[in-house]
């Protein structure tokens, strides 16, 4: 049994329609799997300054989820030229 990258694990909750398409990306191309990595970070990051105290907080928080709508844009252009 493998174990699912956890930024693909992510990105498959984020574009459940597409996991096929997704898994096999993610076998074929280094470079999704980097664009996995990064979501999987901006994702924690996000987690952690939604969770911080910190004076910069909202804005780290704001900062990353745009990161992450960006990446979001990227995945989804990378999904429908599969199609």
């Amino acid at each position: 049994m493998s174990v699912i990258n956890p930024g693909l694990f992510l990105i498959m909750q984020r574009f459940p329609s597409a996991k096929d398409n997704l898994r096999q990306m993610y076998l074929s191309s280094p470079s999704f799997q980097s664009l996995c990595d990064d979501y999987q970070k901006c994702t924690e990051a996000i987690e952690h300054w939604t969770r911080s105290g910190h004076d910069q907080a909202s804005e780290r928080s704001r900062e990353y989820r745009e990161l992450r709508k960006s990446l979001e844009s990227e995945i989804k252009e990378r999904i429908d030229g599969m199609r």
